[in-house]
Parts: structure tokens; C-alpha cells; sequence
């Protein structure tokens, strides 16, 4: 495959600096490497909600590789090599894929591979703004930008920010807000529970309910005492988590759970990790549904489906 030209390079270059320019938490790093001038016809996509922006924009035929956390669309990312854990990359990689363009999402690093890819001048555009559901909007911006599809990408964020706001208007209507507790499994460590400043905790609070663990930060080891103290209306976990645990029947007959209130109810629910952590396009729909669980007798709006949601 024939190189840039210098010239062409630096036109490129500065056309893409040029899209991205006053994004709030974009980063640049780029110098095109391979493939047509201006062409962007190799795309290597890592982090989930990067991802499935890009096959929202209809870019997806244009992604040759993905990290491990991108897993939706579901058919089209399984059949994709893949580059490693968005968090543990390696530059060599990366590269070996040939790109016209790697998009990067916050959490991805480490940090000595993007000082590499910076030296290298690889082609690489890097969104650094803290992952939310207020954050996706300006996301799904940054990426049109990098794939000069602002317009179609506008329309998309626009449709997801009026969303989101349906589903909060939603909310605020309801009258009660039931203790949640979000549960990771940390293998032979014990359950976690989500504390503030975690997406679960993020999740919960747009979803109506209130943090059973509130009143601490990050993901504690939980004991039967404290799940008890907490004593939980919902118990909420990631699907994959849940089965492993022997279903609804199994977490509930858990030693650390059983006394709760949501074991002894049987509202113990399991959602997709990247649908309701994720904070991706799809993330007011997973609000929606969310609250929907959470909220049986609300009147929780139904959102249309969108076509990045029917993938």
C-alpha cells in the first residue's frame, strides 16, 4: 500500500485537527501513515462506546480491529481481530493493523503506549473526558469529527441528548426511590458493591433509585453485616455474574445476601456490562430499562428503538 505524501500528510492532518478543534476531552495525536491520502478506509476502534459509535455512523465496514471491551454490534465486533484489554494495549499491535486511524477511549493506555504512539506520530485520536451519560453526546461529536461525519453525527447526538432528557422526565416523576445495590463479582475475594463514583452509582441515580452503598467510593468487599445494614430493595449485577452464581435463585440463597430484602422479594436483576456501564449511544435506553426493573409500577417511558440500538 502506497505511503502519503508529505504534503498530503500534512493536508490530512490538518483537516482532522481542524474537525476536533474545541471539542471539550478530545486529544489529537496525528499524522496519517498508511492507505489514500484523506481516505480513512482502516479503522482500529478501542473501548466499547467508541466502538459503537462508529458502527452507528456506519462505519463499521471500515473497522479492522477492536479491543476487548468492544462487543456490540455483537456479530460484527466477534468476528474482528482483536488488539487487547482496552487498559493494557500495546503499541506494536496497534500498528500491526495498518490504520488510517485509531480512536482511543479514556480509560485506554497504558500511558507509556500512548507516549509511544505520540513519538511514532501514529494516527491516533484520543478522547479523554471522564466516561458519564452527560459525556456521550460530546463523544459521539468527537468521533464524526474524526471520521469528518459531523453532520450525521450531530443528528445522532442531538437524538440521544432528547432521549436521555424523555427518560429523566420520566423519573422525576416517581415517588419512590428503592435501595440498590450493584454487585461485582471479584472472583475469590468475595461481591463488591458499587459505591459513589462509579458508573453503577451513576446508573442508579438516573434510573430513580438510591445507592445502597452511598456512603462509600469505588467497589468495597461486602459482608453479610453491611448488605444487611444497607438492606437493599434491588440487588442489580452484571448478566454474565449473575449466571455464574447459580441465576436469581442462587444469588439469593447467597450466605452474604440471603437476609436482604430484595433476596427474601426476589428482585435480584442482571443486565449486559457494556449496555448499562458502557455510556455509550445506547446508554438512554439502558436508563429506560433500568428504571423500568427497578420501578414496576412506574410509568416509565418507552424510547423508540434507533437504529444503533437494533444492531
Amino acid at each position: 500500500m502506497a505511503r502519503r505524501s508529505g504534503a498530503a500528510a500534512t493536508t490530512s492532518r490538518r483537516q482532522l485537527l481542524a474537525g476536533l478543534a474545541g471539542l471539550a476531552g478530545a486529544v489529537l495525536l496525528h499524522r496519517p501513515s498508511y492507505g489514500e491520502a484523506g481516505a480513512i478506509e482502516r479503522i482500529v476502534s478501542v473501548g466499547g462506546a467508541i466502538t459503537e459509535i462508529v458502527f452507528a455512523l456506519g462505519f463499521g465496514n471500515k473497522v479492522v480491529a477492536v479491543d476487548t471491551t468492544s462487543c456490540y454490534p455483537l456479530q460484527a465486533t466477534a468476528a474482528l481481530p482483536k488488539v487487547g484489554y482496552l487498559r493494557s494495549l500495546a503499541a506494536e499491535g496497534l500498528l500491526s493493523m495498518k490504520p488510517d486511524l485509531i480512536l482511543l477511549d479514556a480509560d485506554a493506555g497504558p500511558a507509556d503506549v500512548l507516549d509511544q504512539l505520540k513519538r511514532l506520530a501514529a494516527p491516533v485520536a484520543h478522547f479523554i473526558e471522564r466516561p458519564s451519560a452527560q459525556s456521550v453526546a460530546d463523544k459521539i461529536i468527537f468521533v464524526g469529527a474524526a471520521l469528518k461525519q459531523a453532520d450525521k453525527a450531530a443528528e445522532i447526538a442531538a437524538t440521544f441528548r432528547q432521549d436521555l432528557a424523555t427518560v429523566a422526565a420520566s423519573v422525576k416523576l416517581l415517588l419512590q426511590r428503592p435501595r440498590v445495590l450493584f454487585l461485582m463479582n471479584a472472583g475469590t475475594t468475595g461481591l463488591r458493591g458499587a459505591g459513589g463514583g462509579t458508573a453503577a452509582a451513576e446508573m442508579i441515580a438516573l434510573a430513580g433509585g438510591r445507592n445502597a452503598f452511598g456512603d462509600s467510593s469505588g467497589y468495597k468487599t461486602i459482608s453479610a453485616e453491611a448488605a444487611l445494614i444497607a438492606n437493599p430493595g434491588a440487588i442489580v449485577m452484571m448478566s454474565q455474574t449473575l449466571d455464574e452464581l447459580g441465576g436469581r435463585d442462587g444469588v439469593a440463597k447467597l450466605p452474604v445476601l440471603a437476609k436482604t430484602k430484595a433476596a427474601q422479594e426476589g428482585r435480584i436483576f442482571g443486565f449486559d456490562g457494556n449496555y448499562l456501564l458502557g455510556f455509550g449511544p445506547r446508554t438512554a435506553h439502558a436508563v429506560a430499562a433500568f428504571a423500568t426493573v427497578l420501578h414496576p409500577q412506574g410509568d416509565i417511558v418507552a424510547l423508540p428503538p434507533r437504529p444503533w440500538t437494533m444492531t
